[in-house]
């Protein structure tokens, strides 16, 4: 995991203050070669851009081989079409679409991935004789937390193989071409035995469909947290389903094309969150930690209980202490790391956030009428390039869309 040393964060801050997000511009192209080191050549990486939407990063991993997009919305196929992909190299996995954005979406040339039956046919009915994908739900799923598993009975994702039967039906009433079949377990998991189980069981499902171009098993690949954990090896996952690939191929007697969609794997490691240590209330058992940054910067750990290293840069050879770090938002959640142990903080002391890369960027907020964090690219070089600028208070109204006052 990208930690900047001292000198480097000093030097950032110097220019652009804190709270400050630092990207890693070698470690993006290190985890792009791995994904592609590791599984067989006609495997596809689409990179699942509701990660992190840089356009510089998505532009960085691009550059490193990258071969597609996996979006969710309309304006992640509109930015991924303006970053160059071509309209073959962008899927949409949309989850309850409406009518307009299926139609928006097929009108940009795009490939839908449709994960229910309503939309299936509504799709048909708007757009007969034309290619889709369908997200079937492995009815297996694995992830961090509960919230992040996106598979089996208590998620929206996804058809059941139940549906099946209904699935061919529209296919065949509105003469629709089946082109790829998709899952998607979860987020962050670290064996490979349900994502082996998910795969043997879409695999399956494949073989009723002939007019197939891909098989999409989605993303999800963990990543390293904390320090003392071992990180995923890629190749045991590639090993785990290369035998079940190659059975589909010699049954389909053609070989056919596997998608990967990582975005977290890719991006998340490859970020450091710089914050300054502003207030201790050392009156608590557990003392306070207070910094320049919060939950409106770094969701996950209110959002999901996720677990967010963090070092202290200034005090790195003292004592550890167990603390809580909390941010400057007005909430009682509003927990960077909870009953973590640190080098003993000290006000105005430089800490970086760890494994901040994915969806710590896109689901931040203007809560409490904060800006976005300032994003601070690092070549090999340690040469800096301001990606995205911290808005003035002018810039952070105009953003919100008020109408005039």
């Amino acid at each position: 995991m990208y930690q900047p040393k001292l000198d480097l964060a000093q030097n950032i801050i110097q220019q652009f203050s804190t709270p400050t997000a630092v990207i890693s511009k070698p470690m993006l192209e290190e985890k792009i070669k791995a994904m592609k080191s590791a599984f067989s050549k006609n495997t596809k990486i689409f990179y699942a851009i509701k990660a992190n939407n840089n356009p510089h990063i998505v532009k960085i991993l691009k550059n490193a081989g990258l071969d597609g997009i996996d979006t969710v919305s309309i304006n992640e196929v509109k930015l991924a079409k303006k970053l160059g992909f071509t309209p073959q190299q962008i899927i949409y996995t949309g989850s309850s679409c409406s009518d307009e954005e299926m139609a928006e979406v097929h009108n940009q040339g795009v490939m839908l991935n449709i994960g229910s039956t309503s939309e299936l046919a509504r799709f048909g009915k708007m757009f007969p004789n034309t290619k889709v994908s369908i997200r079937f739900n492995p009815e297996v799923g694995d992830g961090e937390t509960a919230a992040v598993i996106t598979a089996g009975d208590s998620t929206k994702f996804g058809i059941k193989a139940s549906k099946l039967d209904e699935v061919k039906q529209i296919v065949a009433e509105y003469n629709l071409t089946i082109a790829g079949i998709h899952c998607h377990i979860g987020s962050g998991f670290y064996s490979t035995d349900q994502f082996e189980k998910a795969v043997v069981r879409i695999l399956d499902q494949a073989k009723d469909f002939a007019n197939l171009e891909f098989v999409d098993f989605g993303g999800g690949f963990g990543v390293q947290y904390k320090k003392e954990q071992t990180p995923i090896d890629l190749n045991d996952f590639a090993k785990s389903i290369q035998t079940h690939v190659d059975e589909f191929n010699k049954h389909n007697k053609k070989e056919i094309e596997i998608r990967l969609e990582p975005g977290k794997y890719l991006v998340m490691q490859a970020c450091a969150t710089l914050t300054k240590v502003t207030t201790i209330k050392d009156e608590y058992a557990i003392p306070f930690i207070g910094t320049d940054t919060g939950m409106n910067h770094i969701i996950r750990p209110a959002l999901y209980g996720s677990y967010h290293h963090v070092e202290n840069l200034t005090n790195a050879n003292a004592e550890k202490q167990k603390v809580n770090i909390v941010g400057n938002i007005c909430e009682s959640d509003d927990f960077i790391a909870e009953e973590i142990e640190i080098q003993t903080p000290r006000e105005n002391d430089i800490l970086a956030v760890l494994t901040t890369g994915a969806y710590c960027p896109t689901m931040q907020s203007f809560y409490n009428l904060r800006p976005f964090l300032a994003e601070v690219l690092v070549d090999e070089d340690n040469n800096l390039k301001l990606i995205r600028k911290r808005s003035t208070f002018d810039e952070l109204l105009a953003q919100q869309g008020f109408t005039d006052f």
